[in-house]
């Protein structure tokens, strides 16, 4: 067996008497490697299209990110917000406010009932103040027989300021007591507002400072005129005066204020607009992906997914969807919004003047062409309908890639991946038979050399005894 020596694995003195040589041998091996090249050219392929349907899906979450803001209140009827005095009330709304100007007047701020101590000689709030004893706080809350709850805590010599404000603290959620240190002194006040009572008992309650001598002051409620009609809350937020509405109350003045608030279309208008930009974007990837370029040119180059039926139902899919003429539940459509194609490539376009006067028709029913649910009496969304809701529906069934259930797009990559996997498995059978088929090639043409060296050598032993017998 010649030994090997080239760059091919073949001895360089193969041929040297049949005239064969590791270039022959490699030639025959290309011709033997088809169907490996093959297979090659085929992953190629097919890493290229997986690659393409990346895209897709990148550019559908992008789409389906923008359609989902057009399912959220927030997009819908925010309100812009003005006060002739904002250092006297503000005024905030969300999307069940109405539109509306307010005239507000404050007469008197809630405060909360608050108990503040006699300041303690001791150095430091963290100081162990020596004092022990029970501590009993009556709270304004009651209990399910009317009564107003009371709360206990044993003192120790070795507590602090701060270690009997951490004490209360942990009941506040029961008793709306906040416990609180400020200049040595330990302050209550009651975390809800209004005129209610709390009190302070128990035989540690003189030393630390907070039986006759503490100072006790009571809260109030507030007091507002708004739009002539007098109204009392136990807060300076109040929510429960006009459905949807929050008036804050900041400061007591003779003053009227204006408090107005306006329908803000412009959240609707953008959210609407980046739909139709992505959707553009997104349509314009798949037209390059299915193009069959011009047939008649020998240079032609055609999409990564031209032919792919799965990526040309999409297509047809999105063109149908997105001009549909009828949403369910709606008496409007995209065209009556001012979405519309506008191009014989099926650009779409949006008309803000047109989607902004529907509006100003009926914001509802704009919001109800774009997404309408109902919810169980637990919040959770039992039916949705709408232009946004529909196109969700849909572009899920392409991205839903979860253990129970694979969409479209992650059943298409699963199967890219199998079919890559038996090609290189065939490689790989390939490069076994192609390493023995060299191995046999190697062997029988180093054979043939050695018969011929041989033949040869035997022929010259002739020539040479028939010149000598010839002599």
């Amino acid at each position: 067996m010649a030994s090997i020596t080239t760059t091919s694995g073949i001895s360089s003195t193969l041929g040297q008497y049949s005239g064969i040589t590791a270039d022959d041998v490699e030639a025959l091996l290309e011709a033997d490697s088809v169907g490996k090249t093959k297979a090659q050219n085929q992953i190629t392929t097919l890493t290229s299209q997986k690659t393409a349907w990346s895209d897709v899906k990148t550019r559908l979450n992008n789409f389906l990110t923008k359609v989902t803001a057009l399912q959220s209140d927030d997009t819908y009827q925010t309100k812009k917000t003005s006060s002739s005095d904002a250092t006297i009330a503000s005024i905030t709304g969300d999307t069940t406010s109405a539109e509306g100007t307010y005239d507000l007047k404050v007469d008197q701020l809630a405060t909360a009932s608050k108990i503040t101590g006699t300041r303690l000689d001791v150095k430091t709030s963290k100081t162990a103040l020596g004092i022990s004893g029970s501590l009993t706080l009556t709270s304004a809350e009651e209990d399910t027989d009317g009564n107003a709850k009371t709360f206990d805590f044993d003192i120790s010599d070795t507590d602090s300021l701060n270690d009997i404000a951490t004490k209360i603290n942990k009941e506040t959620s029961n008793s709306s007591i906040k416990a609180s240190v400020v200049d040595n002194r330990l302050v209550l006040t009651d975390s809800k507002m209004g005129a209610r009572d709390i009190s302070v008992s128990g035989g540690a309650a003189d030393s630390l400072g907070l039986g006759s001598s503490a100072t006790t002051s009571k809260g109030q409620s507030a007091i507002f005129e708004l739009d002539g009609m007098k109204i009392t809350r136990d807060t300076n937020t109040v929510s429960d005066a006009v459905e949807g509405t929050t008036f804050t109350l900041s400061k007591v003045s003779d003053d009227h204020v204006t408090l107005s608030l306006t329908n803000d279309t412009s959240k609707t208008v953008s959210a609407v607009n980046d739909m139709v930009t992505q959707y553009n974007s997104l349509m314009s990837l798949i037209s390059d992906d299915l193009s069959v370029g011009d047939p008649s040119q020998s240079d032609n180059t055609t999409g990564k997914l031209a032919g792919d039926s799965e990526l040309m139902r999409l297509q047809s899919s999105l063109r149908n969807m997105i001009t549909n003429p009828y949403i369910t539940g709606s008496t409007l459509n995209p065209n009556k919004v001012g979405i519309s194609t506008v191009d014989r490539e099926g650009t779409l376009g949006l008309d803000q003047d047109k989607l902004n006067a529907a509006i100003a028709d009926d914001p509802t029913a704009v919001k109800n062409m774009f997404y309408q649910s109902t919810k169980s009496s637990l919040g959770t969304v039992t039916s949705e309908s709408g232009y946004a809701a529909d196109l969700s529906k849909m572009l899920n069934t392409y991205l839903v890639d979860s253990s129970a259930n694979k969409g479209i797009i992650a059943t298409k990559s699963a199967g890219y991946d199998t079919t890559i996997k038996d090609l290189n498995k065939q490689i790989d059978d390939f490069n076994t038979m192609l390493e023995a088929k060299k191995t046999q090639y190697v062997d029988m043409f180093t054979r043939l050399d050695q018969v011929m060296m041989e033949a040869q050598s035997q022929m010259s032993y002739i020539t040479s005894q028939t010149s000598s017998l010839s002599s």
